[in-house]
């Protein structure tokens, strides 16, 4: 009986490396659909190499992390001297010491508002600007309308101010930077609520101040770079939640910071909100525990969809003569899929099978054809979708699945392959696995200078940009930290790993790193991983991974992780 206890134990512990090996499989297919051009062989001995070798990569640096984090967590304070001289910042989680960290990280990023003034302004900035200034250009949900109307906003403050309405846009670019080194100086001093040890907290600090790609894309405007800083708020309140069991709901102070915050993160961005929904649901199922506290968090939860999923589209958008989002931004991978077998094996299909096909893209069968890009969808998702479209499109996914899975899986691996590859390559274009941010506003909607004095450079962005391109993420070794994958797929995947190695309270881990967990789920869902756009995508993953870290292996080296657990929630 004994002997069969241990066999099930050690069983029990073992099942973690399914996850290096699910995620060596992921990397070696899709390293080698970024070198193929989108194309996948089973034939392809090479695919198999590269599968084999990434399972065994990950297996051994995944095992070595279980090594050296007991090693890490034993020795909590053994770097404190070196460091001294910052002892007198606290970091704890009291008003003097977030504000004191907020304005030293603050002081850090000068530099960066300086060289890049007046702002950087990607594509779509410009886009949504044109859908208030040009009758023309139709005015959608397509990109967040509070979005749209932010920009306005300030737009018109600095035609008031300043007489120059790119200047009210960098007044924004500024309070979007000074919420984001207020999200690091909560995100840091939180953790002290965890008991996390202080050489801990001043390395996130440093990383998340110092780490250039995170000044660099805040100092650009865009609905995932303003989204980003609401989305570390949530993050910190759902560890709240977490840690108090639910408890924490029966503050009134903290429930109206939570509505706010969370109908901040949906208005700015539509996947927020199904990242809030999904993670407080499954909260309020596994950990909250008082049927009170259950059905709370499930109505806050509720919140953002009765306003974002029903009230807005019901009411607001039609008051303001809004046109509704296209529901093909959620649709993106079938599609891309389905287009992926149409470019590959068009002689394949039946006349019946073309005609649909066409109906449902809303373009004829060789424009689709041609259109058909393998790392992104958005030349091939045409005009908003019917629910008959959708349903169309649905068989014809299920039907081509049985008959070419191949081309499916390449269809797919095509738009995720920089969150599963080193090494992506499209003809003349490289790095599209690393993480680039823009430094200058030249890309964007045609005609815009007649409504904005537009700005296409800043004063030394361009440099910096050069710098961090052909200098820090260039060094070899160094430059894994600058991966897509590193933050989007290694990391997540890394702690998933030790929760699943520990001995107990795995559920209850996991369950507090849900919103990192669901939105490493939501980019496999998105409509590109390479260029300058995935870069924002991933964007939040740099915030939150060092916070979810840092608790997860804090409850790893406690040795009764329930018993300390119930002893916070009664302080």
């Amino acid at each position: 009986m004994k002997q069969a206890t241990k066999s099930f134990r050690i069983t029990e512990h073992n099942f973690a490396y399914l996850v290096p090996i699910l995620l060596g499989t992921l990397f070696g297919m899709c390293s080698f659909i970024g070198q193929h051009e989108g194309k996948i062989d089973t034939r392809n001995a090479l695919l198999y190499v590269n599968t084999l070798f990434y399972i065994a990569l990950f297996t051994l640096l995944f095992f070595a992390a279980t090594k050296i984090v007991p090693r890490i967590n034993h020795h909590n304070e053994s770097l404190s001297k070196p460091f001294e001289a910052f002892r007198k910042l606290t970091m704890d989680w009291s008003p003097r010491s977030i504000i004191t960290l907020w304005c030293l990280v603050t002081a850090f990023w000068i530099p960066y508002f300086v060289a890049y003034f007046p702002g950087v302004y990607w594509y779509d900035t410009s886009w949504q600007l044109m859908e208030y200034y040009d009758p023309s250009v139709p005015f959608t949900d397509h990109h967040p309308f509070m979005m749209t109307y932010l920009y306005v906003g300030f737009a018109h403050i600095g035609k008031a101010l300043f007489n120059n309405a790119i200047y009210g846009l960098y007044l924004l670019v500024l309070v979007q930077s000074l919420l984001s080194t207020l999200a690091i100086a909560c995100t840091v001093c939180y953790t002290g609520k965890f008991n996390t040890p202080w050489k801990c907290r001043f390395f996130i600090a440093a990383f998340l101040t110092l780490f250039p790609i995170i000044p660099m894309m805040s100092m650009s405007l865009a609905k995932d770079t303003f989204n980003t800083p609401f989305f570390v708020f949530f993050s910190i309140a759902f560890c709240e939640l977490w840690r108090t069991q639910g408890e924490i709901l029966k503050s009134v102070s903290f429930n109206v910071f939570f509505i706010l915050d969370v109908l901040a993160v949906s208005l700015t961005k539509k996947t927020g909100m199904y990242i809030i929904v999904l993670a407080l649901l499954l909260l309020a199922c596994f950990v909250v525990k008082h049927w009170s506290c259950k059905i709370a968090t499930i109505v806050l939860g509720s919140v953002p969809y009765l306003v974002v999923g029903i009230i807005v589209p019901t009411f607001i958008l039609p008051a303001l003569h809004i046109a509704p989002g296209e529901s093909n931004e959620i649709l993106a991978v079938p599609m891309q899929q389905v287009a992926n077998v149409v470019h590959d094996h068009k002689d394949d299909l039946s006349a019946a099978e073309i005609d649909k096909i066409q109906q449902t893209y809303h373009m004829d069968i060789d424009q689709l054809q041609g259109a058909y890009c393998w790392y992104k969808a958005d030349p091939i998702k045409g005009q908003e979708l019917s629910s008959k479209d959708v349903h169309a499109l649905i068989t014809t996914w299920m039907k081509q699945l049985v008959k070419h899975p191949g081309d499916m899986i390449a269809g797919w691996g095509g738009l995720s392959v920089a969150w599963f590859s080193f090494n992506v390559a499209s003809g003349e274009e490289r790095d599209l696995s690393m993480m680039l941010p823009i430094n200058n506003s030249k890309h964007h909607y045609q005609n815009i200078e007649q409504y904005i004095p537009w700005t296409d450079n800043t004063k030394a962005g361009n440099a910096i940009g050069r710098f961090y391109a052909d200098t820090l993420s260039a060094t070899p070794i160094f430059n894994i930290i600058w991966q897509k994958a590193f933050w989007a797929t290694i990391l997540p995947c890394a702690i998933m790993f030790l929760i699943l190695r520990s001995k107990k309270n795995k559920l209850n881990l996991l369950m507090l790193n849900l919103p990192m967990f669901i939105t490493m789920l939501v980019l496999f869902a998105g409509p590109i991983s390479t260029h300058t756009e995935a870069t924002r995508y991933v964007l939040p993953m740099l915030y939150i991974i060092p916070l979810f870290l840092s608790l997860t292996l804090k409850h790893l080296s406690l040795k009764n992780p329930k018993s300390s657990l119930r002893t916070r929630v009664l302080r």
